[in-house]
């Protein structure tokens, strides 16, 4: 034992002092900022293709309903899908940062997924009816 309070403790007596199984149902991980980013990102990207799918078959239904597309909606519609796309990124950087801070359930993905995408749609929709219908809006 070292009189200095503040040293590392030996690492004989860390050794079993965590059981495996009770890391049962978490998510395992070394505990590394990059190594929870690469997990969280990955599941999102997975999750992207469905976001898209969702936006596109607003978008292609709206736009075929009206019958009619031009130069301004078209201008829209592709910056709508790039701000979509570049708010999409708080999701996983908001869910790395709760499992960073050692929360690892899965509903916040779920939460943040649904209400954004909800969201994303209420202006998709809002945003090519009131240049698509003017008149109804």
């Amino acid at each position: 034992m070292t009189d200095n309070p503040y040293a590392n403790p030996p690492t004989d007596s860390l050794v079993g002092s965590i059981n495996p199984q009770q890391l049962e149902g978490s998510m395992r991980h070394d505990g590394s900022l990059l190594t929870i980013a690469r997990s969280v990102f990955l599941a999102w990207e997975k999750l992207r293709i469905l976001y898209i799918g969702i936006l596109t078959l607003i978008t292609l239904t709206l736009v075929g309903i009206a019958g009619r597309i031009t130069v301004g909606i078209l201008a829209m519609v592709v910056m709508g899908a790039v701000v979509s796309n570049v708010a999409y990124f708080a999701g996983p950087t908001i869910e790395t940062y709760v499992r960073w801070l050692g929360y690892n359930r899965i509903w916040p993905r779920w939460l943040m997924f649904g209400c954004g995408t909800v969201l994303s749609m209420a202006l998709a929709i809002i945003l090519l009816m009131a240049e698509l219908f003017p008149n109804l809006l």
